[in-house]
């Protein structure tokens, strides 16, 4: 999974024209997250045609980062979360991103250690 971080302009209809833009190119949003900071939005999301979402965001003026996203099927109950990251945090690896995909009951992050966490959890 290829994850995409941007910054949006803040104005009504700016994650509209994306979110039309992806659904023009058949790209399904998997993930996403976003918020605005010091008036700027940012924003984070996974989709199921990276190739295709990258197209989109170059065709759009949209300057992004890319990194290889993590997806972790967990049960829904209290410190799922919590036993996730501790077990990150003990091997001195670094959450960059993390955020939800309900549907699937998924926990979505990236790292700064992307070969250790994938041995750590076997992905």
């Amino acid at each position: 999974m290829q994850e995409f971080t941007f910054y949006l302009g803040n104005r009504p209809g700016a994650l509209l024209e994306l979110a039309s833009a992806l659904a023009e190119e058949k790209v399904n949003i998997e993930a996403v997250a976003a918020l605005t900071i010091l008036d700027e939005a940012v924003v984070a999301m996974v989709c199921d045609a990276p190739d295709r979402a990258r197209k989109v965001l170059k065709k759009l003026g949209v300057e992004f980062e890319e990194r290889e996203a993590l997806a972790l099927t967990i049960p829904h109950q209290p410190g799922q979360l919590a036993t996730v990251l501790a077990r990150l945090a003990e091997e001195g690896i670094n959450v960059l991103s993390c955020y939800f995909s309900a549907e699937k009951n998924q926990i979505l992050f990236t790292v700064d250690n992307l070969e250790r966490a994938k041995a750590i959890f076997r992905l």
